[in-house]
């Protein structure tokens, strides 16, 4: 006969209470979620029937007194409960910090590394209660990124054809790690605003809280690695210092160091750091190359290189904007290399909803209802469906800065209000908001009297920066700003200066003005400006790099004929290619392409024309500017490859083709064409480069040429993946292919190998950025249609 349970003694009221506050200060105290808790736990005990009976007897209301006593006519029970909460409470201290005495320095280090990491810090919002606008928790919000494969790396293939367009997802490629070697160092790609950062960051919450082994990560399968989490933007110094630390150094001394402002650590144990990365149970991540100055790119990736040789068994990820990476890394590079792909509708989708959830969930006190739930999938899918039905919205929604953006903007607007047309748009309405409206609704006075000279201020700074603090209209005086410029950089700035730079430009606005009190509002209420942790003396940065391109580019507009002389200038800086876009879309920018096309940066016209040429409602006068500079900017776009093909120099202009195919749809070399990329493909630009093709070899190679050979092996000009008999049968037709193995392709090839005489040939830039496998031809086919 089975023995039932003696019952628990039944709790005392206090001691109801103070259980209930204790169960919710654990589960991490009344905030988000909590306020549902606690409402449960309430009302499930004895404590409403007590608190009832009181007010009965008393004929008003105790509920305030039970946490502080404020009441004359109850104030001994009232006394009473506080003192029992107030002891539940100390006695609750007294446990947490011997729970966290109990932990090893390791378990000790990943609760840091964790609360370093687990917010959404989103264009500097942060949550208010009385804002329309909240800011979630990362785990809340995050969606899967989707990389892919860089096309221009040897053996880059981590799938076979068939799979060679399935997107990457960043937990795919750590369980690889065992069998392929190559997958310990990886670079990952992409603009700004692509979420980089963001997903390091969500890397480093999921290994520090110990879930990649559970719930939906469990089926990946990943090696146990402790993360490291290092933004290079704030460490930059002390690795390009005279004697710079190594790795171990770095982690123990730097990292750590940053890390115990959060909670004090115990003295890092001997060799704790090296021990980890000897053993290969390191994830060290290293965040921004791109925001290192660029003459100290050099030598920092040649201390990378160098601390990743010797630690093989390790895992590292490194993330870059494109030109960064490209041009400055110099050492020997990462041995796997990808970049972040847009966002697809699904991830759009999944995106807004969640991060709509999370809004509606905050604007009730946490409840999780399925009320809550359907508002909040309402107000998602209107988002949804003007991003859907504006083809200029999607294109920015590929972006999840902009994207989150779009979110926000379209919260803070009631009623559904019409998101703005172009990107430049977008970011003045989001200035609009940090400057003036988030500040009305917190009822919160800024200094200065409007929005606009808020800006003007924020304008003044961001050009400032960007000109590494040289601005100078002469023309001799240039050298100056750009070895400032390459030196500094243009990210960060001491507070010092950036106080001189406020006073500067407030001398023209409003003199009666504290310097001091307009950064103190620019970083707590607007928060365009933020703080950087883990330096030794305060450092400043734009919330985003590109909210100071934008600034500095309305900086360039306001000062009209000076800003244009300065922005001339700098068209040879990489870094200045946002803020050069910026201005070209805020006028009209005939003019720049041209200066662009004088100084030979054709790359550049190209991207402002296209910008141009996307366009809404242009006027009469603009539409003909367009049409004329349009004979100018495709004459500089083709030259390369046309004196290739005159020259009979085949690699290059094979080499160029690719290089001209990828810009096209506005990505760059290295990265993967997608499906949408090929069937809406410009024509005019892709019967060009064929039209160039067939002339120059006399009719022997060129996409039209080998659409006709596809065709007679089989091939449908659908957009479908050809069979392996069919596209094996094309291969060994056009000579890619030699009994069924891929030809070696270089330049070296090519000289010392006849192949004017098999047809097809060339060009081989394709789907994958190297050979086609039938997309190309059916485009060309519609296109000549």
């Amino acid at each position: 006969m089975t023995q039932e349970p003696e019952p628990k003694p039944k709790l005392s009221i206090e001691e109801q209470i103070t259980d209930i506050v204790l169960k919710t200060i654990k589960t991490g105290g009344i905030a988000g979620g909590g306020i549902g808790a606690v409402w449960q736990l309430f009302i499930v005990s004895d404590i409403p029937k007590a608190i009832a009976s009181a007010v009965i007897g008393a004929g008003i209301s105790y509920g305030a007194a039970l946490l502080q006593p404020i009441h004359e006519g109850n104030k001994k029970r009232s006394k009473d409960l506080g003192e029992s909460l107030n002891q539940g409470i100390e006695q609750l201290g007294e446990n947490v910090t011997a729970s966290w005495r109990s932990l090893g320095f390791t378990e000790k280090y990943l609760k840091c590394q964790e609360w370093d990491c687990h917010e959404d810090n989103v264009v500097g919002m942060r949550e208010e209660d009385d804002l329309p606008v909240n800011s979630p928790l990362l785990r809340e919000v995050f969606v899967p990124l989707e990389l892919s494969a860089d096309s221009l790396t040897r053996d880059y293939e981590f799938r076979d054809r068939t799979e060679a367009c399935e997107q990457l997802q960043i937990w795919q490629l750590l369980e690889r790690v065992r069998e392929d070697n190559r997958l310990r160092q990886i670079a990952i790609r992409a603009w700004g605003g692509y979420g980089k950062s963001t997903l390091l960051k969500h890397l480093a919450y999921i290994y520090s809280r110990q879930e990649y082994c559970k719930g939906s990560y469990k089926k990946y399968k990943v090696p146990t690695l402790i993360p490291f989490l290092l933004i290079l933007g704030g460490c930059w110094k002390e690795i390009t210092k005279e004697n710079p630390p190594n790795l171990p150094e770095l982690l123990t001394d730097y990292h750590i160091g940053r890390l115990t402002k959060i909670k004090p650590l115990d003295p890092v144990p001997n060799n704790w750091a090296l021990n980890i990365l000897r053993r290969g149970d390191a994830l060290v991540m290293f965040d921004g190359f791109d925001e290192v100055p660029p003459a100290e790119r050099a030598k920092l990736s040649n201390w990378l290189s160098d601390e990743m040789r010797q630690y093989p068994e390790s895992v590292f990820i490194l993330t870059s904007r494109p030109t960064a990476y490209t041009e400055d890394y110099i050492a020997k590079r990462p041995t796997a290399s990808f970049w972040i792909q847009d966002f697809n509708p699904e991830q759009r989708k999944q995106f807004v909803e969640q991060w709509y959830l999370c809004q509606e969930r905050y604007a009730r006190g946490g409840r999780n209802t399925p009320d809550v739930e359907a508002k909040a999938k309402e107000k998602a899918q209107k988002l949804l469906e003007q991003i859907d039905a504006r083809p200029e919205l999607k294109d920015l929604a590929g972006n999840a800065l902009l994207l989150n953006m779009m979110a926000r903007f379209h919260r803070d607007n009631k009623q559904g209000a019409e998101l703005p047309q172009r990107k430049v748009e977008l970011y003045q309405g989001i200035c609009e908001l940090q400057l003036g409206r988030r500040a009305s609704a917190r009822g919160v006075f800024l200094v200065l009297n409007s929005i606009n000279q808020r800006q003007e201020v924020l304008q003044f700074v961001a050009l400032e920066m960007m000109c590494g603090g040289t601005k100078s209209f002469v023309e001799q005086d240039l050298s100056i700003i750009l070895e400032d410029f390459e030196k500094e950089g243009f990210k960060q700035i001491p507070k010092d200066e950036l106080l001189d730079y406020i006073k500067t430009a407030l001398q023209k606005i409003d003199p009666d003005v504290s310097a001091q009190e307009f950064l103190k509002q620019s970083e707590d209420v607007s928060e365009l400006l933020v703080k950087k942790d883990g330096y030794t003396h305060d450092v400043y940065q734009f919330a985003h790099l590109s909210f100071q391109e934008f600034l500095a580019a309305c900086e360039l507009v306001w000062l009209r004929e000076e800003g244009e002389k300065l922005l001339y200038k700098c068209l040879s800086i990489s870094a200045w290619q946002d803020v050069i876009l910026f201005y070209g879309a805020m006028v009209n920018p005939t003019k720049l392409i041209q200066e662009a096309l004088n100084q030979k940066h054709n790359d550049l016209a190209y991207l402002i024309y296209k910008q141009f040429e996307k366009r809404l409602n242009l006027s009469i006068p603009d539409q003909k500017a367009l049409e004329k500079v349009k004979r100018s900017v495709t004459k500089s776009r083709y030259l390369k490859l046309e004196e290739n093909l005159k020259s009979k120099k085949w690699y290059e202009a094979d080499q160029e083709t690719q290089r001209l195919l990828i810009t096209s749809v506005g990505k760059d070399l290295g990265q993967l064409f997608s499906d949408k990329d090929l069937k809406e493909f410009p024509c005019d630009e892709l019967l060009a480069i064929n039209h160039l093709w067939i002339e120059y070899s006399n009719g022997l190679y060129g996409f039209s040429v080998q659409k006709d050979i596809y065709v007679e092996c089989g091939g449908i000009l659908d957009f479908s993946l050809p069979s392996s008999e069919t596209w094996d049968k094309f291969c060994d037709r056009v000579a890619w292919k030699n009994e069924g193995k891929w030809v070696e392709y270089d330049k070296a090839f090519l000289a010392k190998n006849n192949l004017m005489c098999v047809k097809g040939y060339l060009p081989m830039s394709g789907k994958d950025g190297r050979r086609g496998d039938g997309d190309f031809f059916a485009r060309i086919a519609a296109c000549e249609q």
